[in-house]
């Protein structure tokens, strides 16, 4: 039979009342999972309690990729509203959270933060979805073991590891897949092998990946030049399980991405910004380790170092530019149980380095220097057996030695506190505080030498405070919430093509709401999302032309997701994703003729169907068909540039618009 995978979230989210039935706030600092037998189908029930600003906000699994055939940053949060990445063009996409970007949050790779971009004009995040077993979304500052820098939430991406592809009493196995992608002509091929030894004390995992797409056609119909791209995967995960109480395992990752891609990957093709022969990779090492003996509830201790490095090289009228961030990291955590008390505490370190070779210059390499060190302690106790209190705090000292030798260095005590209260077994409400601080960061490589920080850069700081509640009974479950989070000292440029990095006078403030509800009844799942923000600064709407990896506006979005088992071969689903217009934007900029940028940004509809069938009734083969933008929808997503082509001087400034009508075919075969 298919595996359903619900994520019913205690998600922390309360009523907001009055105003609206029901508001949200997130999920909760300890998040449990346990399984349930519901008729033929097992479900995965995530519980939380604890925190209403932080913890696990929603979980990403590897069925929802699979079913959805993700293949790129955007499609693999195509299901929650709350997460958005905008573009064709894969570099280009950035991501944003709750309209927070991806500079404002702490996003890792099994614990490797990727902590820079070495284009400005492209994303930090480069990850494959084939390898992926879940992604965790934390939206809003929050725990205190979140991270570095996690102003405006995190994201962790979780790869898989091999007991996640061998079954119970297998020694070995394979798989393999591929895709076709009719929009881009593309194929794409994964080969997984896995095996461990008798005594289940060693397994391996290594896997390759290779995809091959020309350039992609909008809903009209026209190529969307510079979308083309190559890309290769390879990655081995070595486990081994030294004794009952730990656990030791290594991985190596390198993901390389190649092609005549726009020079400019977030913005259209022009006579400015045509495709350059672009190279990007990913290179990164991570080393885990868990000891947890089951006799000592003092003692659940894990250990991460990881490298990782982000680097791109790409051409620009013939000549030749690369640029790279590298990072070496460690977090070392312990959770202690005392009683009724939870402890959560360790540190974290990072070493970021951040480089460009630009041949323009007699001396052509330049170079910043960036560390952080932090400590974290976060408290859950259980009060009664219906009121959880969570409390914790976490400290970050940063330094930085940027590209003009000026030393910056700023260290601060970022405080949260939440409760939870079960009104009943089904019924419950949390209330939560946090704060989060930043100091200032390497700069992405391809700004070091063109661009210097202001002598009295500060650091930057966010505070979010959240009111939710959760309803759950039986099959049915609902959560809401409502939020107010704020950015001060936020770091940018005054324009978005200015060479100063600087604190701006304005402040980041986004006020928003979302309501979720899922039911799971027989054979049909049907899941609804609505996610409400207004970010603004200064009382101007944010935009990601302007306020580019730090905040953008996406309309008020509406997602569905509904799926029915005919039998136990064919299982058919419908998503779609609906997104309210924002119109007539005061961006408070003039264009060359001196007229005001007022742009918009049209609402849109877009829908997709998918199928999942086994031909031979056997779980080790199976076909899956899916049609991406099912009605040929010609748009431009709202966490890409905007469309400021009407005003002199802006004609080419405007991202890519979406890929048109794709339909994808995968064949999955497990040896």
């Amino acid at each position: 039979m298919f595996q359903r995978v619900q994520t019913t979230t205690k998600n922390k989210l309360s009523l907001l009342a009055v105003s609206v039935a029901a508001a949200m706030a997130h999920q909760a600092a300890v998040a449990s999972e346990a399984e349930s037998q519901q008729d033929d189908h097992k479900t995965v029930m995530i519980e939380v309690k604890g925190q209403a600003t932080g913890g696990i906000d929603s979980l990403i699994t590897a069925e929802d990729l699979e079913k959805t055939t993700a293949s790129n940053l955007g499609e693999i949060f195509q299901l929650d509203p709350q997460i958005n990445a905008g573009g064709s063009v894969g570099m280009g996409q950035k991501l944003y959270l709750r309209n927070i970007g991806e500079d404002a949050l702490n996003i890792s790779v099994d614990g490797a933060e990727q902590a820079g971009s070495a284009f400005h004009h492209s994303g930090r995040v480069a990850v494959e979805p084939d390898l992926l077993k879940q992604v965790e979304v934390e939206a809003g500052a929050g725990n205190a073991s979140a991270g570095f820098g996690a102003l405006g939430g995190a994201v962790r991406f979780v790869t898989k590891d091999p007991s996640d592809l061998l079954r119970d009493g297998e020694t070995a196995g394979a798989l393999v897949k591929g895709t076709y992608y009719s929009n881009t002509e593309g194929f794409k091929t994964t080969v997984s092998v896995f095996g461990r030894d008798e005594t289940d004390t060693m397994s391996i995992l290594a896997s390759f990946v290779r995809a091959e797409h020309e350039n992609a056609e909008d809903g009209n119909g026209d190529e969307i030049k510079g979308s083309e791209s190559g890309q290769r995967l390879g990655y081995v995960k070595l486990v081994t399980n030294l004794s009952d109480a730990q656990k030791l395992s290594v991985s190596y990752e390198k993901l390389k991405e190649d092609g005549d891609i726009l020079y400019k990957p977030d913005l259209i093709a022009s006579a400015r910004n045509v495709p350059e022969p672009t190279q990007g990779w990913r290179d990164t090492a991570i080393l885990n380790y868990q000891y947890n003996p089951s006799s000592d509830d003092m003692v659940d201790l894990s250990v991460n170092l990881y490298n990782t490095a982000n680097e791109q090289e790409r051409e620009f009228r013939g000549t030749s530019y690369d640029g790279a961030v590298e990072t070496y990291g460690a977090t070392v955590q312990n959770i202690s149980r005392i009683r009724n008390i939870k402890m959560i505490y360790g540190l974290n370190y990072r070493d970021d380095k951040s480089y460009l070779n630009d041949v323009d210059f007699a001396n052509p390499h330049f170079e910043e220097n960036g560390r952080v060190r932090g400590l974290f302690l976060q408290n859950v106790v259980e009060v009664t057996h219906d009121l959880t209190v969570s409390a914790g705090v976490r400290y970050d000292d940063y330094e930085l030695e940027d590209v003009n030798d000026q030393d910056f260095n700023d260290n601060k005590f970022s405080p949260n506190i939440s409760a939870n209260y079960d009104v009943t077994d089904y019924l419950s409400f949390s209330l939560g505080y946090a704060e989060a601080f930043r100091g200032p960061e390497v700069k992405d490589s391809f700004k070091l030498s063109s661009s210097s920080n202001a002598a009295d850069l500060d650091a930057e700081e966010s505070k979010n405070i959240e009111l939710g509640m959760d309803f759950s009974m039986g099959s049915f479950g609902l959560a809401a919430g409502v939020y107010k989070h704020e950015i001060h000292n936020p770091i940018g440029g005054v324009f978005p093509w200015s060479r100063v990095s600087e604190n701006l006078e304005d402040d980041i403030e986004t006020i928003g709401y979302y309501v979720k509800a899922d039911y799971v009844w027989d054979r049909l799942t049907a899941m609804i999302s609505y996610h409400s923000a207004d970010t603004e600064a200064d009382d101007v709407t944010t935009t990601r032309y302007i306020h580019g990896s730090t905040a953008a506006s996406k309309g008020d979005t509406l997602v569905t997701d509904v799926s029915y088992e005919v039998n136990h071969d064919l299982m058919l689903g419908w998503t779609a994703e609906y997104v309210k217009g924002i119109h007539d934007i005061d961006i408070e900029l003039d264009d060359d003729a001196g007229e005001p940028l007022k742009p918009s940004k049209p609402g849109y509809g877009v829908h997709d169907l998918y199928a999942r069938w086994l031909p031979t009734s056997d779980e080790d083969f199976s076909l899956t068909f899916t049609v991406k933008n099912l009605f040929d929808k010609q748009y431009l997503d709202h966490t890409s540039v905007e469309n400021l082509t009407s005003g002199t001087g802006y004609e080419s400034i405007v991202g890519s618009p979406e890929a048109g009508r794709d339909i994808r075919v995968t064949a999955a075969l497990r040896i």
